[in-house]
């Protein structure tokens, strides 16, 4: 019977050792800047998913997790946190659900990338690419975007709305194409 004490007890004290990479529930929390609305009232939001540099909110869609992991890597950035989240993504005109909100974080926390919550998944746009139809997810269209826009800011806008189409429709060989983003920007 001593035996098993032992072992209880060396079984215990083992459990109570705690790795170095322990996240806690004080890390799966972020701060977030209100809207005008809100009168720019800070409130946090709970991290559930996180890869690397990118996390996720409650409510950015599983199916969609992959495809913005996947495009963060193609488009190389990981250096600094990307935060995915859902809300309320306004202009001065009010509502926008073509479109994500993009906000530098306090304190070296990263980028946060808001996505229009009144935006579904299954909602497809069809767009005419090089007279050929292609049927594309907007979400995916509308976040490639904004990963386009963080990682090209000195390009102009046109260049990201038909990049990220192309994108798309044809693949990330596009990307690396050296006519496409000369004549997206004239």
């Amino acid at each position: 019977m001593k035996k098993d004490n032992r072992y209880l007890q060396s079984k215990t004290s083992a459990l109570k050792i705690i790795p170095i990479n322990w996240i806690d529930e004080t890390e799966r929390w972020i701060i977030v800047p209100g809207t005008i609305q809100e009168k720019y009232r800070r409130r946090t939001k709970e991290i559930i998913f996180s890869k690397n540099k990118c996390s996720f909110a409650t409510g950015v869609p599983k199916s969609i997790i992959d495809f913005i992991y996947r495009a963060v890597k193609q488009l190389h950035l990981t250096d600094a946190p990307l935060i995915f989240s859902r809300g309320t993504v306004r202009t001065s005109r009010g509502l926008v659900r073509n479109a994500v909100s993009i906000h530098k974080l306090d304190w070296g926390v990263g980028t946060l990338v808001t996505i229009p919550r009144i935006l579904k998944y299954r909602e497809e746009i069809t767009l005419q690419i090089e007279n050929t139809e292609y049927s594309l997810r907007l979400m995916e269209l509308v976040v490639l975007h904004g990963l386009l826009r963080i990682a090209y800011p000195s390009r102009g806008a046109h260049f990201f709305s038909s990049m990220a189409a192309r994108i798309l429709a044809k693949g990330w060989s596009q990307l690396d194409d050296e006519k496409s983003p000369k004549d997206l920007d004239e």
